[in-house]
């Protein structure tokens, strides 16, 4: 069997669904006296049955009443499979219709039909009611569902009923354990000694004890101080099992039901949700664009409105891609199942499932918009790898906003890989996976862009990093931006100075800038450790106005000039002026300020600037009045 697993009841109102629970476990679900006075369920009942081989099945009882539909689909929307529980006096009735419609729109797909109250009616009103829910049932997933008699009264078929659930369990599929934990919380409440706790079932993931954990949507923050499962303490809590978590750190006040507790750092909300919705095939009504519904995922419950991208109106039976325009945000991860109900009456119309969320409202009637919908809804798997991969992304985040668990987006990712659909980065010795048609027109473009800035700025030392980002139009962390920029500096496109980009190879300059160029260079090597003043070389070369300090800075990279204070010498003048501080130094072991400038012939001024300059490159030392050689001090 699955490891672990939560079956849930579903039926209508007094068909015996809290009776048949207490007949398997001997626990009464109905814990509120008005629910024991009045003989049916308001809230949701929890139970556990006990495996031959010890280990424990959470169960979740439903209020069948129509008017508690709410809590009902709080109940199921975290079960593994169902008791679909019909009164053998009653047969199928209005609400066991509604549950059906609604455990088929969240996809349940295991369950078991359980006849019950059979001690109350003749054999062949029995055969009657098995062949007309055979009838009612064929098109769903209870087709070819078992189906049990039962009476909670006498027990009889019970041990059957228990045999069938063994073998239920065997058959359901493995839950995801290596998704980030989630736990949509169903009942908030305080004990004594202890403080907040929270119940549910867990979606996916592990929560463990002593952990952090946020509860969403709000973004408060608690640690876990003790986990029970089915009142036994444990340190951990998994995908399938029921559990209750005592909270640290936060009030109940501050948690309502129908909340999601969530490990930090994965989740997100959002109050418009991209959606694949169908219409019911019983409904006689259809769907309309911005009809204002009762949104139900989990167990949570939000007005929105319907915003349909293909039509008008949704009629029965039909699917399309929509949006749902939420009143208040909520917590929902690609391939969550939901279920709409009309605000106004409140019976169930529809569902679906969640794409993910949208920052904005989509426009409707485009084609592309729905194409790209349609990879999402229909999980073709290398295609959404495709999709969300159009930036460098990790297989972590790849899991969270595809919903799939690390072992399925391991294997779409080695088979792009294979089929070079994909390139990897690495940031932090982790993989980063990025789309390749995507990462090719980046690299163009990029490329492009640095070459542009460097002819409209032909002596510009390169782009700025943060301007080429604002240009790509893209809020990538700084990090990765670096990592993009690196991957095409390695293919020999770009060369990468400090904050700076620039094409490679480097452009040739315009004529008239190499002319004017080599003026003001001829100008300061002609001055020699004497330098011009900056304007006039300027002006004899024709520089604009304005432009002189780009000219100097452009000499300066290229190492034909260097600046020394606030003063420009020539390369060669330096050289000249190094050589000749040598061969001083080497006859005489040490010289002065004074011996220098006459040696030199230019100003004090000058002198001391260059003497410090050759201090600064460790080729002289000052040793109080005098200088020496460096490599001798």
């Amino acid at each position: 069997m699955e490891k672990y697993a939560t079956i849930g009841t579903a039926g209508h109102v007094d068909h015996g669904k809290t009776q048949l629970i207490k007949a398997l476990t001997g626990i009464n679900t109905d814990r509120l006296i008005e629910e024991q006075k009045r003989g049916i369920s308001i809230e949701l009942g929890f139970a556990y049955l006990t495996l031959p081989d010890g280990k424990k099945v959470g169960i979740v009882d439903v209020p069948g009443h129509e008017k508690f539909v709410k809590q009902m689909l709080a109940g199921v929307g975290g079960i593994d499979a169902v008791l679909f529980v019909i009164a053998a006096d009653e047969g199928i009735m209005p609400q066991t219709r509604e549950h059906f419609d609604i455990l088929n729109l969240l996809e349940i797909k295991k369950g078991i039909i359980v006849v019950t109250k059979i001690d109350i009616v003749d054999k062949d009103w029995l055969d009657l009611v098995e062949e007309d829910i055979r009838k009612q049932l064929k098109a769903g997933f209870l087709k070819d569902a078992p189906l049990c008699k039962v009476s909670s009264l006498t027990m009889e078929g019970i041990p059957e009923l228990k045999k069938e659930i063994l073998t239920l369990l065997s058959h359901l599929d493995k839950k995801k354990e290596d998704l980030p934990a989630r736990m949509p919380i169903d009942r908030v409440f305080s004990m004594k000694g202890f403080g907040t706790v929270v119940t549910g079932t867990i979606k996916c993931g592990v929560f463990y004890k002593g952990q952090e954990v946020i509860i969403e949507p709000g973004g408060k923050t608690a640690r876990i101080r003790n986990i029970q499962v089915h009142g036994d303490p444990v340190n951990e809590v998994e995908a399938g099992q029921r559990g209750a978590l005592n909270l640290s750190g936060i009030t109940v006040n501050e948690i309502k039901k129908g909340s999601t507790l969530v490990i930090p750092g994965y989740y997100h909300t959002g109050h418009i949700i991209d959606v694949e919705l169908t219409n019911l095939p019983s409904e006689k009504r259809s769907i309309k664009h911005r009809q204002l519904v009762h949104f139900h995922l989990g167990t949570t419950e939000k007005l929105g409105r319907i915003h349909l991208l293909e039509s008008e109106a949704l009629k029965p039976g039909a699917t399309q891609h929509a949006q749902i325009i939420l009143e208040e945000p909520i917590l929902a991860a690609p391939g969550d199942r939901f279920v709409i109900r009309f605000f106004s009456p409140v019976i169930t119309i529809g569902g679906g499932k969640v794409l993910g969320f949208s920052a904005y409202k989509k426009k409707r009637f485009k084609t592309e918009i729905i194409k790209e919908l349609e990879v999402k809804a229909k999980g073709n798997w290398k295609q959404l790898i495709g999709q969300v991969t159009v930036l460098p992304i990790s297989l972590d985040e790849i899991c969270h906003l595809l919903n799939y668990s690390k072992e399925e987006t391991k294997k779409i990712i080695k088979d792009s890989l294979k089929g070079s659909e994909l390139i990897v980065l690495y940031e932090d010795g982790r993989e980063l996976y990025w789309n390749r048609q995507i990462a090719e027109k980046w690299q163009q473009k990029i490329c492009a862009d640095v070459l542009r800035y460097q002819r409209q700025h032909p002596l510009s030392p390169g782009m700025g990093r943060e301007e080429l980002k604002k240009a790509m139009e893209t809020d990538l962390s700084l990090k990765r931006w670096q990592l993009i920029l690196e991957w095409i500096s390695a293919k020999g496109l770009l060369k990468i100075s400090g904050n700076r980009i620039e094409p490679y190879p480097k452009p040739k300059l315009p004529a008239e800038i190499e002319e004017k160029l080599n003026c003001l260079l001829a100008a300061y090597e002609a001055a020699g450790l004497s330098p011009p003043q900056t304007m006039e070389s300027a002006g004899l070369c024709a520089i604009p106005s304005g432009q002189e300090q780009e000219y100097l800075d452009y000499l300066c990279r290229v190492g034909k000039l260097v600046k020394i204070q606030d003063y420009y010498f020539s390369t060669s003048a330096l050289n000249r002026a190094k050589k000749e501080l040598s061969e001083m130094l080497k006859e005489r072991k040490e010289i002065t300020a004074s011996e220098a400038r006459e040696r030199w012939q230019t100003s004090r001024k000058y002198t001391i600037f260059l003497l410090e300059y050759f201090d600064s490159i460790n080729f002289t030392k000052r040793i109080g009045p005098v200088r020496r050689l460096y490599k001798e001090n």
